[in-house]
């Protein structure tokens, strides 16, 4: 029966904000908190996330309101917004009414500079326990938050800790030039040491954004914490632990979000339960915030057309191959290369092709660099940047075979790169070619090429100027890897 009438208030949620507030008895409190994660500035998805905001405060009136980090980057009428970056998603927020976000890997895409501008413009705390901002005094987030929330006359006192991942080498992943004079700690190092805090709050709640298999460790882990709020691995996720946590995470995109109800008899919580909305099917807006995105939308500028494409991008490898094509078309280097973490849509329709169309499959803009290999070097290379970023590398100028390698003993990996050139010859070991890497993919080639030098160019310079340039592009069917696996 409970389950049944939650689903009813739920579904009522989708079609009216005219919901009178539920009764409730004297001795009984209830605590709902709203969480989504990796929103990702999907900006037109927030005035249905705001409708249900709404919605929902009319039946609870001290609802809250979390974010589990990422917030921004995905969408160039945020992340590109000319007067400052990401000014439209944090607006939103502040105007939806959030409570706390944590620190998710992509708020350092916009650099500190862009974290400074994200946590001194937000009406809502952003907290992190494992980054430390050690070289910027004025930029100390905090550990955690406490929330207080009256309830049927009853204060009800949350406490949030937050926590990032670091999954890049000891780092989120990030673009390293991104996160200088900041430091870090892995979660699980962390955590433990903040157990004693669920001693003072009737809520203890881990805020994080560490991914879905280090999250669900914790919550075996950590007893202590009563609700598991995740993040970074965008993954539509709720479970009940044995030992009483309740972890739960919303997808990505602004698709999902969790209603989380926790019910409290005088002072001890009864029941927790947690069911996620798809907000694809919310019906209806927040009218005020629509407005404001159509404006975001209707700016000229993300409108100049730039090339033609005649046919549909399907996929990683069509679109992975225009970008690699791109950087060594600007550079005029003998081979480009674009890793597959960089490619940031599933496809891309045909016709004509702006510059929000650029900027949403490539929002990181990184600085384009000339690594000088041998081909030695550039099969070695291969293997590395493509274990390193969990996927094969796009490449312009060449053609490949590689191996992953499965192993139990955590070993796994590409392995074994044979390159061809554009006439099927294969690759000369000793001669020495120009390859054109993102600033982002030269990490994984200091120790693997003759020399790195800088240029002037950046990733978007390199495919604009190859759309307007070639005027119509066909990528039906593109793919400059083969792929075998092995068990």
């Amino acid at each position: 029966m409970k389950k049944i009438l939650y689903s009813l208030i739920i579904s009522v949620l989708l079609v009216s904000c005219a919901v009178k507030q539920p009764k409730t008895t004297l001795e009984q409190k209830e605590l709902v908190i709203l969480s989504i994660n990796d929103m990702h500035a999907k900006i037109e998805n927030m005035p249905r996330l705001a409708f249900v905001v709404d919605s929902l405060r009319n039946l609870y009136p001290e609802l809250v309101v979390v974010s589990a980090g990422d917030n921004r980057t995905g969408n160039p009428y945020n992340d590109k917004f000319p007067t400052q970056p990401n000014f439209p998603m944090v607006n939103i927020m502040n105007e939806i009414g959030f409570d706390v976000s944590a620190l998710g890997n992509h708020e350092f895409d916009g650099n500190i500079d862009g974290i400074r501008y994200f946590v001194n413009t937000s009406t809502f705390p952003v907290i992190c326990a494992n980054a430390y901002f050690t070289g910027y005094p004025d930029l100390q987030l905090p550990d955690y938050t406490t929330i207080t929330r009256k309830i049927n006359g009853n204060d009800i006192k949350i406490i949030m800790v937050g926590m990032i991942e670091t999954g890049n080498d000891g780092k989120p992943s990030s673009h390293e030039k991104n996160m200088k004079n900041v430091d870090f700690k892995p979660a699980d190092n962390v955590i433990g040491s903040y157990m004693h805090l669920k001693d003072s709050c009737d809520v203890f709640v881990l805020l994080s954004h560490c991914g879905l298999i280090d999250e669900l460790k914790f919550a075996e882990k950590y007893p202590e914490f009563d609700l598991i709020i995740g993040g970074h691995s965008h993954d539509l996720y709720t479970k009940q632990f044995d030992n009483g946590v309740l972890y739960t995470q919303s997808k990505s995109y602004v698709t999902y979000a969790t209603v989380t109800k926790i019910k409290f008899k005088k002072d001890k919580i009864i029941s927790k339960e947690a069911q996620p909305i798809d907000l694809r099917k919310v019906i209806k807006s927040n009218p005020t915030i629509q407005k404001e995105v159509d404006g975001y939308y209707a700016n000229p500028d993300f409108h100049t057309v730039l090339g033609f494409a005649k046919t549909q991008f399907d996929g990683w490898d069509a679109l992975g191959a225009f970008m690699a094509d791109a950087s060594r078309y600007i550079t005029k280097a003998d081979i480009g290369m674009q890793n597959p973490g960089g490619v940031r849509l599933d496809s891309l329709h045909a016709g004509n092709l702006d510059k929000a169309d650029i900027f949403a499959l490539d929002p990181f803009d990184n600085e384009l660099v000339i690594a000088k290999m041998t081909g030695r070097q550039i099969e070695d290379y291969l293997n590395v940047a493509s274990t390193a970023d969990n996927d094969c590398v796009h490449v312009s100028g060449i053609t490949y075979t590689i191996d992953y390698i499965h192993s139990d003993d955590g070993q796994s990996g590409f392995m074994n790169a044979k390159v061809y050139l554009e006439n099927g010859e294969p690759i000369d070991p000793e001669g020495v070619y120009t390859v054109a890497i993102n600033s982002y993919m030269a990490k994984w080639a200091k120790d693997r090429c003759i020399s790195i030098e800088t240029t002037e160019f950046t990733a978007n310079d390199g495919e604009i100027l190859y759309l307007k340039d070639h005027k119509t592009v066909d990528y039906k069917g593109i793919s400059r890897y083969t792929l075998t696996k092995k068990y």
